[in-house]
């Protein structure tokens, strides 16, 4: 239970930082904003556009939290007990590029989801100690 927390907490963590930056990154950079039209767009083009706009926000999360985890030399697998096959690679690079390949997919998709299973295991975690003094 302890590594499982560990590994949400460090996640959670990760994904909050990642997102603070990319959502500093919308503020400052114009090409991260939805464009204004003259002319109306169809539905079609309208939800094409906006489909690019966010797979490119979850890009950049996605770059901002492999960042994130280089930097502070994250190895997510590693926090729940799992050994990847790319970790018995001959040179250590390409094991640790693809942890934090592994981190910035899991910080750009699962933020929310860490989120919200880390609230609900620190309930869980209150409740026990309750149960117990009572």
């Amino acid at each position: 239970m302890d590594d499982l927390l560990r590994f949400l907490g460090v996640m959670a963590a990760l994904s909050a930082s990642a997102q603070t930056m990319t959502q500093q990154l919308r503020r400052r950079f114009n090409w991260f904003e939805a464009k204004p039209c003259d002319q109306e767009l169809d539905g079609q083009l309208l939800a094409l556009a906006e489909g690019k706009l966010h797979a490119n926000v979850h890009l950049v999360c996605g770059i901002n939290g492999f960042i994130l985890a280089a930097m502070a030399n994250i190895h997510p697998l590693s926090y729940l007990g799992l050994t990847p096959i790319w970790s018995m690679s001959v040179s250590p690079w390409i094991s640790y590029t693809m942890d934090y390949i592994c981190a910035g997919v899991l910080v750009a998709y699962g933020g929310p989801w860490f989120h919200e299973i880390l609230g609900i295991l620190r309930e869980y975690k209150l409740s026990l100690k309750g149960g117990k003094n009572a």
